[in-house]
């Protein structure tokens, strides 16, 4: 019979428990206005519900009752919270005492047990996740209702141990199972009822800011292309009200065919595109450039497009112009003859195809990204670095600076160089303007070395006057010392001093013999040509300066080649080109062996070969001191250049030679190591086309 009326006040409770969601519909239709007395309201109601619970309870003995409230008020500070849940705790609380009896004290303890484990749980072990959220909240009635035996120990000892007896089975049993349930029931109603909040919330979001953006919105049916809304931003853009945009297509508005437009919509429904670029045509029947964000958005259980649309006719016409402008520029730049090259950060960006060519390139793609540096005579490096350093305060170099560039085979080009700082994309640059200048370079070298050439020619001259005047001096003289040594033979029999007499006559000779050369050097006579041996010139050279080799301790050593043909010379002036090579000879001897050495050496050697069918004699002197440094090998044969002191030498001697050889149809030629030989090659055509006009 008790467990009877138990279950009889259980089922009476349940459907009290039941109206838990009436009072979360309820208190869901409140007002925002009112919405600061949501959970008072809540409050109220669950502890009105909670006394009608009390109020049919199951009556275990007089002033000893059992209910439902330990499920209602758990329930409660599960999903509502702490506010409806103290209140409620607070209204049940009161009626409790007021109804008296044994059972006052674990009545208003299982009130509070009941709340204060539903809010702990609340806050630190229930999960939200709906896979096992019956189990958590299984798990927590068990608790609840663990607890609220407990509370029947404050009941007199007797009394407390027959009524956890009698209770215990169907608590444990039956509450937890009847808390899921209804827990379940409340928390699927709270989470429909927070996701049509968040839904409408959202909706209203959107409203908001579809309605009182000022960009142009529209939302489009992607199969149709109807439109089926828009802001008055689009109103006051395209000029139809809101209502008359409604009625149409985009079609009407967007100038493509509706074929294209309806490929377009798929794009963005798709997500394939988002951003696209229009022209639109307005109320007025203008048309401008639009830009286009659209994408698929669901409302109201419909896939709709929303766009955003920004008007940019006037970006896209500065496009245009900017795009047309650049053509304009491109063309000028690529065809100008001038070379132009953008530097960023010291690097390539840009080369117009004159620079490309400046550098040896193929085409600007062999240079983009290299350094500067790479490309720029190593002398300039710092200028260059002082240039692009100059680039924060944006200044202009001064116009044609002379500078050196490496092409790609490091070949050096001199230019004009002019760099102004500019902006290219979006970055500090150079842009460099040159010059390629070799030519004028070539011309201004050129021209240097002709004044040289004719300074050098009048001082020539000069010395020829001065020479011609000197031989014609000296002649006189000297034909009266020979005439005078010839008396002395005539007159003198001695044979002792008839030899004196004879050695005065053939220097007297020679020196005779010299002023000719001169006479020759400065043009004011001609020597002729006649056949001669050229051993005999060499052994007349050698009787004339062997005394001063023997002096210095240098070995001549001739290597003859046997049956020479005889050649066609002036043999004073063969002469004079072999005491020459002999004289530099002995002084780069002298310079590296200041004594006696095994190597104090000088060579001279002869042979015959043919060239084109022609034959020719060589005459080569060899020594083996310093070699000539590779800095003046170009100039050895250039008048006045010399490396000895001035007071030892003229910088005649190599050039007077190297004419001589030139003037018999022959070349004089050298090989040199620094530090080890050098050879002279004196070559002779056997018969060098002159006439004969008398012989010596």
């Amino acid at each position: 019979m008790m467990n009877r009326d138990m279950f009889l006040a259980m089922a009476n409770n349940a459907t009290l428990l039941l109206t838990l969601t009436i009072v979360y519909e309820l208190r869901g239709q409140i007002t925002k206005k009112y919405e600061r007395y949501r959970d008072l309201f809540a409050g109220v109601l669950i502890g009105l519900i909670g006394i009608a619970i009390m109020s049919v309870p199951f009556v275990f003995r007089p002033g000893l009752v059992y209910d439902t409230r330990s499920i209602l008020i758990s329930i409660t500070a599960l999903t509502y919270g702490p506010v409806p849940t103290l209140i409620a705790a607070l209204m049940t609380s009161l009626f409790r005492v007021s109804s008296g009896g044994v059972g006052i004290v674990p009545g208003v303890a299982t009130i509070a047990s009941s709340a204060i484990i539903g809010l702990l749980w609340r806050r630190f072990a229930y999960r939200q996740e709906r896979r096992f959220r019956w189990l958590n909240v299984y798990v927590f009635s068990i608790i609840v209702h663990l607890a609220m035996l407990l509370c029947m120990l404050l009941l007199p000892w007797p009394l407390a141990i027959e009524t956890i007896r009698t209770i215990a089975l169907p608590v444990l049993l039956i509450y937890p199972v009847a808390s899921v349930l209804f827990s379940l029931l409340l928390l699927r109603q709270q989470d429909k009822s927070e996701a049509i909040r968040k839904q409408l919330e959202a909706e209203e979001q959107y409203r908001s800011l579809f309605e009182n953006n000022h960009a142009t919105m529209m939302l489009l049916d992607p199969h149709t292309g109807a439109i089926i809304d828009a802001n008055p931003a689009a109103a006051s853009y395209y000029g139809w009200t809101v209502e008359q945009l409604k009625q149409m297509n985009i079609n009407e508005i967007n100038i493509m065919t509706p074929e294209e437009i309806t490929q377009e919509m798929k794009k963005s429904v798709q997500r394939n595109q988002n951003h696209f670029i229009f022209r639109h045509r307005l109320a007025n029947g203008s048309v401008h450039d639009v830009e286009v964000y659209s994408g698929p958005i669901f409302i109201q259980g419909k896939d709709l497009l929303y766009s955003i649309i920004h008007d940019i006719t006037e970006r896209a016409r500065a496009e245009q112009e900017l795009k047309s402008s650049e053509i304009r520029f491109r063309a000028v730049v690529e065809s100008a003859p001038e070379s132009m090259f953008i530097l960023a950060q010291g690097r390539f960006v840009y080369l117009n195809p004159a620079a490309v060519q400046i550098f040896g390139a193929h085409s600007q793609h062999d240079l983009l990204g290299q350094s500067i540096f790479e490309r720029v005579h190593s002398d300039f490096h710092f200028i260059i670095r002082e240039r692009l350093a100059s680039l924060q305060t944006m200044q202009n170099s001064p116009p044609n600076q002379e500078r050196v560039l490496l092409r790609l085979d490091l070949t050096p080009v001199p230019v004009e160089a002019t760099t102004v700082s500019i902006r290219y994309n979006d970055e500090d640059c150079l842009l460099v303007f040159v010059r390629d200048i070799s030519q004028r370079k070539k011309m201004e070298q050129e021209k240097i070395g002709m004044e040289a050439k004719l300074r050098q020619q009048q001082k020539l001259e000069a010395i020829g006057t001065l020479a011609s005047g000197v031989a014609h001096e000296i002649n006189n003289p000297i034909m009266g010392i020979i005439n005078y040594a010839q008396l002395i033979i005539d007159e003198h029999p001695d044979a002792r001093v008839a030899e004196y007499a004879q050695e005065i006559m053939a220097e007297g000779s020679r020196i005779s013999n010299i002023t000719s050369d001169l006479l020759f050097y400065s043009r004011q006579q001609k020597q002729s040509h006649s056949p001669a041996d050229i051993h005999d010139i060499i052994r007349r050279t050698l009787s004339l300066i062997g005394g001063v080799l023997k002096k210095d301790q240098i070995e001549i050593r001739t290597l003859p080649s046997a049956n020479l043909p005889l050649v066609k010379c002036r043999s004073q002036q063969i002469q004079q080109i072999l005491m020459n090579l002999i004289t530099n000879a002995r002084d780069t001897l002298n310079e590296k062996y200041p004594g006696s050495h095994v190597d104090k050496l000088i060579t001279l050697s002869t042979k015959e070969y043919e060239d084109q069918g022609r034959r020719w004699i060589q005459i080569t002197v060899e020594d083996r001191g310093k070699g000539i440094p590779q800095d003046c090998r170009d100039k050895l044969f250039d008048p006045f250049f010399t490396t000895k002191p001035r007071d030892v030498g003229t910088g005649l001697g190599l050039p007077i030679s190297y004419g001589i050889a030139r003037d018999h149809h022959g070349r004089l030629e050298f090989e040199s190591v620094e530090g080890q030989y050098t050879q002279f090659h004196l070559h002779l055509p056997v018969d060098n086309g002159w006439d004969i006009e008398e012989h010596g």
